[in-house]
This record gives C-alpha cells, sequence and structure tokens, in this order.
C-alpha cells in the first residue's frame, strides 16, 4: 500500500523510530520546529528516492505540513 500523504501510527515492524531522522524531530515540539522548518525541508532532501526512505519522508512530510498551519 505504502505511506499516506497524511502519517499516522507507526505499523508494527516499522524501524523507523529508530531512524536519526525521527530520533531528532520526535522530541521537539510543534512550535519549535516552526521555526526550523527549513531544516526539515533540508533533511528531506537528503533522502534517497526509494522505498527504504517512504516512510522517514512521510513523518517529514506531515512535520511540514503541520508546522504550517501553525507558522
Amino acid at each position: 500500500m505504502g505511506d499516506p500523504i497524511n502519517w499516522g501510527p507507526i505499523s508494527a515492524g516499522s524501524s523507523l523510530r529508530e531512524h536519526p531522522m525521527y530520533q531528532k524531530y520526535s522530541v521537539q515540539n510543534m512550535g519549535t520546529l516552526a521555526s526550523g522548518v527549513a531544516a526539515i525541508k533540508s533533511d528531506i532532501g537528503t533522502c534517497l528516492a526509494n522505498s527504504e526512505s517512504a516512510e522517514v519522508i512521510a513523518y517529514l512530510s506531515w512535520l511540514v505540513r503541520v508546522v504550517g498551519l501553525i507558522a
């Protein structure tokens, strides 16, 4: 099925919680992330365009959209 555009709960068997980019952003609140959206976009740009990156890209893209709502 792939990863939905509106990122949601982490599925069983996912290794997303161990991904360095997830760990980097998951400990920050959305208000803090709003001032660093350029860094999130930059991190998306470093991801390989393959299926292994899909889950972290979905998460990072979700962050960009959410912080856009509060910026």
